[in-house]
């Protein structure tokens, strides 16, 4: 019996050892290019593996960090070989100062960074060279930093951009922002808190999700009319306004209002209008539950053709479900959820 043991604990072993020499054999880009799919944590305990492996980790062109403490953060930075940077994660829950942000962040935009996330579980200033960084493709913001009202804003690459838990500024804060971003096609905002209007305006973003939660009446005006999806969460806006929506193929929107002093007339137009904004989409998933007290007056008025929709998916009444019905001739998958009034408007 201990001798099959031992046996077989050879065989893992020398098995093990072929496996590291079939990974050793490699040419140093090919491992370069594995290890880049690691945390830098990760990364760098393979200059244990053996004389070769020493220094393949400073030459990788990713640095992931996982809530490191600044000195090791420094230190990974101090021993980079090369001089080009294409992605910077920066995962950081204990405290650091607006300096030593300032120094990570402008370590990786000289270095040329086309991809920057930062995350924070405090808010911490953000620094300025943050938007004006000409190489950077990729951005995300996540619980971190305020967006400002003025300043330079110059992203002439910027294609993707993600905030997420963000302050801003005032009002102006994002469509500043968004204006220094000519090529922008995808936009995701999570849980937008302090905004009263939420104006998004760009003609080239294709891809827009947005969840905008708050305690107050708010405005949100969208134009976009390169938009091809639409993903929305919206809570308490008093009015939504959008422009031509002729490129978009598919939405996911969900609506609710829970403001007992609402005007139902204003508000019942405000999401038949913005309803009939979506009347060019393939596939729509449309969620009522919240606001089913759409005027029975203005609903039968209601006569937007839906003529390109194939799927639905509505959380709605039944009053709204046959109007859809009536305005969407080639229908051909339905899945609805019913929703019942709590009082009849007319």
């Amino acid at each position: 019996m201990e001798k099959k043991t031992e046996q077989q604990s050879r065989k893992r072993r020398n098995r093990s050892h072929v496996g590291m020499d079939r990974l050793s054999s490699l040419p140093d880009r090919v491992l370069r290019h594995i290890l880049s799919f690691l945390p830098t944590k990760s990364s760098v305990r393979t200059s244990i593996l053996g004389q070769r492996w020493r220094h393949l980790w400073a030459y990788v062109p990713n640095l992931d960090f996982d809530n490191e403490n600044q000195e090791t953060i420094n230190r990974v930075m101090l021993l980079r070989k090369v001089q080009t940077l294409h992605t910077f994660l920066l995962y950081h829950k204990i405290n650091c100062t607006p300096y030593q942000l300032d120094t990570w962040v402008t370590f990786a935009i000289v270095r040329n960074v086309q991809k920057l996330h930062l995350y924070f579980r405090y808010q911490i200033a953000l620094p300025r060279c943050l938007f004006t960084c000409e190489t950077l493709v990729n951005l995300t913001l996540d619980s971190c930093g305020v967006v400002p009202a003025s300043g330079p804003v110059c992203l002439p690459r910027l294609k993707t951009l993600h905030l997420s838990f963000v302050q801003f500024e005032a009002d102006e804060s994002l469509p500043h922002l968004i204006s220094g971003c000519p090529v922008l096609e995808e936009l995701v905002m999570e849980f937008l808190l302090d905004m009263v209007l939420c104006c998004i305006s760009s003609p080239t973003i294709k891809f827009l999700v947005f969840n905008l939660v708050a305690d107050g009446r708010k405005r949100v005006e969208l134009n976009t009319p390169a938009l091809g999806f639409l993903e929305m969460s919206d809570s308490f806006s008093e009015h939504i306004e959008s422009g031509a929506l002729n490129s978009l193929f598919g939405a996911d929107i969900e609506l609710h209002n829970y403001d007992k002093e609402r005007d139902d007339v204003l508000h019942s137009q405000t999401v038949l209008e913005f309803a009939g904004r979506l009347c060019n989409v393939e596939r729509l998933k449309l969620h009522l539950a919240y606001d089913t007290s759409i005027v029975d007056s203005l609903l039968s008025a209601w006569t937007v053709s839906f003529r390109n929709l194939t799927e639905l998916e509505l959380m709605a009444d039944y009053c709204f479900l046959l109007k859809m019905l009536e305005n969407a001739d080639n229908l051909q998958v339905l899945t609805f959820t019913e929703v019942m009034r709590t009082s009849w408007k007319l």
